[in-house]
């Protein structure tokens, strides 16, 4: 965690994933809790177009997944 004035920001990993499930890169973000770590991985998932989806974790906890909606056939 950041402390930032008098309150601790946790900070998120987000990994974004290639098909093949490697991950050539990570970000690292401040967020205010589980929730908006969600919707940030959906940012950084736009933000890497080679990823299926991005890995959330928090410490040595993953947080959960985002992963792309498939485009229906």
């Amino acid at each position: 965690m950041v402390a930032l004035g008098r309150y601790a920001v946790p900070l998120f990993t987000f990994y974004p994933c290639r098909p093949d499930g490697s991950s050539a890169a990570f970000e690292t973000i401040e967020c205010r809790d589980e929730a908006h770590a969600l919707v940030r991985a959906r940012q950084v998932l736009d933000d890497h177009m080679s990823a299926v989806e991005v890995v959330i974790w928090q410490g040595e906890r993953q947080v959960g997944a985002v992963g792309r909606v498939a485009d229906p056939a």
